[in-house]
């Protein structure tokens, strides 16, 4: 099954899937995971971060939480899960979290660079372009 908004673009909006945090995403995670493997991975409290497919923003708004001077952006091609992110954002005060309804295919240098990317259960789910595409991001 490959998903794409061209062929049902309200799929995604129809989803109320809520993700919760995913540790092995968690900044600190993967710098430790970097260090090991030889690399000189940014410092975890001064960081940015985008997530691709972020749906409400479960799993980066806890860590943006954990991690005030470091800055999250999340997109996700869901306007309602955007919102509901947006909602929970406001209402727990955070100011570094951004979450962009927008396709992974938007996503290009104006959006900046970032120390770690996290994409976790799309890839499977989406055609070939966007797989393309992430591994290009």
């Amino acid at each position: 099954l490959t998903l794409t908004p061209a062929t049902n673009p309200t799929s995604y909006d129809d989803d109320s899937v809520r993700q919760p945090s995913v540790v092995q995403t968690h900044p600190s995670r993967l710098h430790t995971v970097a260090t090991l493997f030889g690399l000189q991975p940014a410092p975890v409290q001064r960081c940015r971060v985008l997530e691709l497919g972020c749906a409400a923003g479960g799993n980066l708004i806890p860590m943006a939480d954990y991690l005030a001077e470091s800055e999250f952006v999340g997109v996700d091609l869901s306007a309602r899960q955007i919102q509901d992110g947006r909602a929970i954002i406001e209402a727990v005060g955070l100011s570094n979290v951004v979450l962009q309804h927008a396709s992974i295919m938007d996503v290009d240098a104006a959006y900046g660079t970032f120390d770690y990317i996290i994409c976790h259960g799309v890839y499977s789910w989406v055609p070939q372009d966007v797989r393309d595409k992430i591994m290009q991001i």
